[in-house]
């Protein structure tokens, strides 16, 4: 119930703040298209009370090399006072890994799991942010919803012709969100942090993101950052197990104004 009470709060005051353009310019800023490169790792681990010890995603299945994907957004803003700004923003990760355990693991109820394992990682999510700002100025707060879709699908297999199947949220995740913003217009910079997070009982979606902005020309900004993306989520068969995920790392873009 309390998660609801937090949706519920969130959609009402995002319809309450302004949309605003990304500058003075009504003809320049109101549709954003972003590009960028995000040198990621994969961490976490697989909870299981009956299990040998949890299962690391470095340590035991192998995750230790950083992976370059791309990300893409884009951002519309408007001037309608009670219709809020839409950014949209897609990432898409295929990493794979071997590893030999150290030890014996429970991983979904399949018992004795240990020696030579591979897996595989499918990660993607989509996220629609519905924001406005609650100020305006040289420094600007943001706030809305963040409408998250995660898709999640990891497939671990043992030498012996085992496969596991491990699957991440099933339902779309609403979470609030809030930016702050220094727009230090001297040296044509943005600072800028972000984030949005939601919890409830073992589950929870969380994302947070802080960039430098330096705009290069009048509808061209370069961005540099560190960006976090993670999500707990319990086994849909076994309550006794609880997957916690996440990726993160530097990140760079460019974001075109039209």
């Amino acid at each position: 119930m309390n998660k609801f009470k937090v949706i519920l709060l969130s959609l009402l005051l995002v319809s309450s703040v302004h949309a605003s353009y990304e500058n003075n310019d009504e003809s320049l800023g109101n549709i954003a298209l972003q590009v960028g490169i995000w040198n990621l790792s994969t961490n976490g681990t697989i909870i299981n009370e009956y299990s040998n010890g949890n299962t690391d995603y470095k340590n035991d299945l192998g995750y230790d090399e950083n992976k370059i994907i791309n990300t893409f957004a884009i951002d519309l803003k408007n001037d309608i006072s009670w219709l809020p700004n839409v950014n949209v923003s897609y990432f898409r990760l295929n990493n794979s890994s071997t590893n030999t355990l150290n030890g014996t693991r429970t991983i979904d109820d399949a018992m004795d799991i240990n020696g030579s394992v591979s897996s595989n990682i499918l990660y993607q999510e989509i996220n629609t942010i519905l924001y406005g700002f609650l100020y305006q100025g040289p420094i600007e707060f943001d706030f809305g919803v963040n409408v998250k879709k995660i898709e999640f699908l990891q497939t671990i297999s043992k030498n012996q012709g085992l496969n596991l199947k491990i699957k991440g949220p099933d339902s779309i995740l609403v979470l609030p969100y809030m930016a702050l913003k220094f727009n230090l217009d001297f040296i044509n910079t943005v600072l800028m942090a972000q984030m949005s997070i939601l919890s409830f009982g073992d589950n929870e979606a969380k994302d947070y993101m802080y960039s430098i902005n330096y705009r290069v020309m009048k509808n061209i900004y370069l961005s540099y950052g560190y960006k976090y993306n993670s999500f707990k989520t319990t086994n849909s068969k076994n309550t006794n197990e609880i997957y916690d995920i996440n990726v993160k790392g530097n990140y760079i873009s460019c974001k075109v104004l039209f």
